[in-house]
């Protein structure tokens, strides 16, 4: 869950933390695709985050009017994923098959095989918690801010800026 809260595009008003999806290339490091959406995991977010890393980001930079490049896409030869439930599915398996993608689930107990995606992450919410609407990840540095009456971001924003 992103520590952000967006607003409804019409009203404005919060409706709630959206939810990241987000694939790292781990010899590059760089984030190879993502989804955003206000929806928990699930297979279709993890189908929708693997199909944008596969495919050229132009047309969708384009959309969110970002003027920057994200160079990299192509056939995934292999994915790794922690243990949780949107992982698990025969979805998931079933079209890693297909593709001959192979799919290798991180050892139960063992955080670290996790560390490239976590660090990215971390990286992201430290950033987030500049925005209006930030929960911050804890109530000691979220003191007495109030992230419902500040949240001004909708998702497509908060989307246009995480492309940028």
């Amino acid at each position: 869950t992103v520590d952000l809260i967006v607003v409804d595009e019409a009203s404005r008003q919060p409706i709630g933390r959206p939810f990241l999806t987000i694939a790292i290339d781990v010899c590059t490091r760089m984030v190879a695709g993502f989804q955003l959406s206000l929806e928990p995991p699930s297979a279709s977010s993890v189908g929708l985050c693997l199909a944008q890393v596969m495919l050229p980001k132009t047309e969708y930079l384009e959309q969110h009017g970002c003027q920057s490049e994200w160079p990299i896409y192509g056939p995934i030869g292999m994915v790794h994923v922690d243990n949780a439930k949107e992982f698990r599915g025969q979805m998931l398996e079933r079209a890693c098959r297909e593709y001959g993608i192979a799919l290798a689930f991180r050892p139960r107990g063992q955080p670290h095989f996790g560390g490239h995606v976590e660090r990215v992450i971390g990286t992201l919410m430290k950033k987030v918690h500049s925005l209006p609407g930030t929960t911050f990840s804890n109530v000691a540095e979220k003191k007495d801010y109030d992230s419902e009456r500040n949240a001004a971001m909708t998702l497509r924003e908060f989307e246009a800026w995480l492309g940028h």
